[in-house]
């Protein structure tokens, strides 16, 4: 755990200075000690908080220590100080022991010949590691890396793509700052897409090889585990069976046109028609270079007239690429006819003639596929809403549906990853964690289907069941049977369920009067019910809260009113926060300010993030520190700030979702994550780093602590409990297994006895 340099506000920094200045820092002890002695305690007070600001948790648990030998009404603090020492080491030696276990996963598939999945260890040593910024200059970092590029270059050749996604998408996360591996990773991608939704049957065979891989590599670095056995066996019925014909049925030229013509006029930045226009024909490129797409469009089997298509779009490709900026428009219209044109039947444009003398791909096909690869060069949330998508897609805005309450993006290698389970839904009963990959739904193959997809398939109606199979970062795999249920979610939580009286009980630290309150989204009653636990916390001014931990932790967001409503409770005056284009569209800026008329809450705060809180949860955090109002503790914020628009396409029959501003925080930093940026989110006071195991035994302990048990029921016996591979699970107390509450909750205590007397 590091300080950042950052000035840790008001009480904690006149902790690290006021012995210095001759102001105590604790009440003196009635007893014995005399001026001199006093003296002594003060001098190795400051020189503990000295090493408190610098992140040295021994060193200040040594000198208080000491001090507390001098003066005993500091035994106390000392005593919080050791114990969070003997906590913290413990986490410490936790994490180096899971890195040195993905360090010798690393050696022992290197000895057995499994190099492609060599990097998939080393990306998870990453992680664990101390110095992520030098990580890949390590020798065996470096000489590995090598060696994957070269792997990697290899399955390009023999067009083995998802062996190719795969180790791209490590060599990413190893290298995170090197745009190749993405870049790489992006077309590797979308090969496996294309034949995920036009050719499932060729994807089946290439899936089916690289289950087996994994399977004698699951067999090398977990010979007792046994592999979880598919919901069904392989074979057609394995598969997600969509006709591509259905998927984009409606879709039209005028949109793909209208789409490209708002993007222009509207996008936050500036993006030239020369720049779509170049990205989707590359996209068609890769089209029709997809071994296996020949099954379903069999002119791409015929070499001739693959090559003579080919040779169009790489002619077309170098006449963009020469092209300046302005003759971009002319160009675009050329190919796909006029942008600005509601016609369809106007300007067809060179790509619909070269096409037809060629390989003679459906319309609906070079209109979507060309569409994906011009938006693709934008962001990942700018995208065309096609006729088909919409009813999906106005279902997942209504804020309340029927499913399983787990939110999910598709990862960079075609995976459905799960972004956050919603609190009290399903999933989240059934441990699945952010992290998590589904595998399969109801049995079926869930890799490389599109996002809309997978929710129709695991959304449904009430009290329907459906079947996952996840697997968590460990490789470990399982099938979890869930009962889909209308979601709505509690926003406020507290530390304990009260079994008395139903509610939550709040207080963390009741001697000390410390509350705590988990914000598990932002809805309409979000301010109303945090009024409500600020309410019960306070109880009169004498036996009132002190101070309070606010936890942001897998927070996803939610509503932007309801996130400036919460600052607005704790912040005086000034901006909240700001949205602005990066450049003169019609999309004006905006502005949400504090209202200083409004009754604020003063007492002390710490604010908990990790990297799930997104959105409008880094709106309130990066608000509440540009202000000075609350300390950050935990890790750096997702870093999503992006506004999306929608915009109407053929009579409202589908919509261009854009990115048309980003949000701002009041010290003027972009909350939002650029591709291969190094600055996004916001960024702790107190950077308390946790592994993925550590976070996982942190949600088990606090699952348990948020049941709502009868009076004098205790939760589960540690040694009934048992995890996905039948290994026995003991949890630890919710403050013993959570690193980053525990750190919070000392620098509260220390902030609270801190003041000068």
């Amino acid at each position: 755990m590091t300080f950042t340099k950052q000035t840790l506000r008001r009480s904690v920094l006149a902790l690290a200075l006021s012995a210095g200045v001759g102001i105590p820092l604790f009440s003196r002890a009635e007893g014995p000690a005399d001026s001199t002695t006093l003296a002594q305690a003060d001098e190795l007070k400051s020189k503990a908080f000295a090493a408190l600001k610098a992140g040295k948790f021994d060193v200040t648990n040594e000198y208080l220590a000491k001090a507390a030998e001098i003066d005993p009404k500091l035994k106390e603090i000392s005593d919080w100080t050791r114990q969070f020492e003997a906590q913290r080491k413990e986490f410490t030696d936790e994490r180096h022991k899971e890195y040195d276990k993905a360090y010798n996963d690393v050696q022992l598939l290197l000895k057995n010949h499994k190099e492609s999945y060599a990097i998939d260890a080393a990306s998870r040593a990453y992680v664990l590691s101390d110095n992520k910024k030098d990580f890949a200059k390590i020798a065996w970092v470096s000489d590995l890396i090598k060696q994957t590029s070269e792997m990697g270059r290899k399955y390009e050749t023999d067009e083995q793509w998802l062996k190719a996604m795969r180790v791209y998408s490590d060599l990413s996360a190893v290298e995170p700052s090197v745009p190749e591996w993405k870049n790489l990773l992006k077309v590797a991608t979308r090969r496996i897409r294309l034949l995920a939704i036009y050719s499932p049957d060729a994807l089946k065979g290439v899936q089916e090889a690289e289950a087996k891989d994994r399977e004698e590599v699951d067999a090398l670095l977990k010979p007792t585990t046994k592999p979880a056995k598919p919901a069904t066996k392989p074979g057609d019925e394995n598969q997600f069976k969509t006709d591509w014909k259905d998927t984009l049925k409606g879709v039209q030229m005028q949109m793909l046109r209208q789409s490209l013509a708002y993007a222009n006029d509207n996008y936050y930045r500036d993006v030239s028609y020369k720049q779509l226009a170049i990205g989707g024909i590359k996209a068609l490129r890769v089209v029709a270079t997809t071994k296996g797409l020949e099954t379903t469009f069999p002119n791409l089997g015929t070499d001739a007239k693959k090559a003579e298509f080919v040779k169009y779009l790489d002619d077309t490709l170098e006449n963009l690429k020469g092209a300046k900026v302005e003759e971009g428009i002319d160009l675009l219209r050329k190919i796909i006819g006029n942008p600005r044109s509601a016609d369809n039947a106007v300007l067809l444009g060179d790509l619909r003639v070269a096409n037809k003398k060629s390989v003679e791909l459906p319309d609906e096909v070079l209109i979507s596929e060309f569409a994906d690869g011009a938006f693709g060069e934008l962001d990942p949330f700018s995208n065309v809403i096609w006729p088909t998508d919409l009813e999906e897609f106005k279902k997942q805005t209504k804020g309340e549906f029927s499913g399983v309450g787990i939110q999910i993006q598709s990862d960079e290698d075609g995976s459905l990853k799960v972004v956050s389970p919603l609190e009290d839904s399903p999933a989240f009963k059934a441990g699945i964690k952010a992290g998590d990959i589904v595998t399969h739904i109801n049995g079926k193959v869930a890799k490389g289907i599109t996002l809309n997809q997978a929710v129709k398939q695991i959304t449904g109606p009430p009290h329907t069941e459906v079947s996952l199979t996840i697997r968590s970062s460990d490789g470990t795999s399982r099938d979890v049977k869930l009962d889909r249920q209308t979601i709505k979610v509690a926003s406020i939580k507290g530390w304990m369920r009260d079994a008395d009286a139903g509610g939550w009980n709040y207080w963390l630290d009741p001697q000390q009067k410390i509350g705590y309150i988990r914000l598990t989204n932002f809805t309409e009653t979000t301010s109303t019910d945090l009024t409500a636990a600020l309410k019960v916390m306070k109880a009169g001014d004498k036996d009132g809260v002190r101070g309070f931990i606010l936890d942001l932790r897998y927070d996803p967001g939610g509503l932007l009113s309801a996130a400036t409503e919460v600052c607005d409770k704790f912040i005086k005056d000034g901006i909240i926060v700001s949205t602005h284009p990066d450049r003169p569209t019609a999309n004006q800026a905006s502005q949400m300010d504090a209202d200083p008329n409004h009754e604020k809450v003063e007492v002390p705060m710490i604010v908990l993030v990790n990297q799930y809180s997104a959105s409008a949860s880094e709106i309130v955090s990066g608000a509440l520190k540009d202000h000075h109002r609350a300390l950050i503790v935990g890790e750096r914020t997702f870093g999503k700030g992006s506004v999306q628009m929608l915009f109407p396409l053929a009579e409202r029959s589908a919509f261009l979702k854009l990115t048309t501003s980003h949000y701002y925080l009041p010290s003027g930093r972009c909350l939002h994550r650029e591709e291969n940026s190094t600055e996004w989110g916001v960024d702790p006071d107190v950077t308390v780093d946790m592994t993925p195991e550590q976070m996982r035994g942190a949600i088990d302990s606090r699952q348990e602590s948020d049941i709502l048990r009868e009076k004098g029921q205790l939760p589960v016996k540690p040694e009934a409990v048992e995890n996905a591979v039948g290994k026995v699970k003991k949890h630890k107390d919710p403050l013993q297994a959570d690193e980053q509450l525990s750190a919070a909750l000392l620098l509260m205590r220390l902030e609270l006895n801190g003041a000068p007397s």
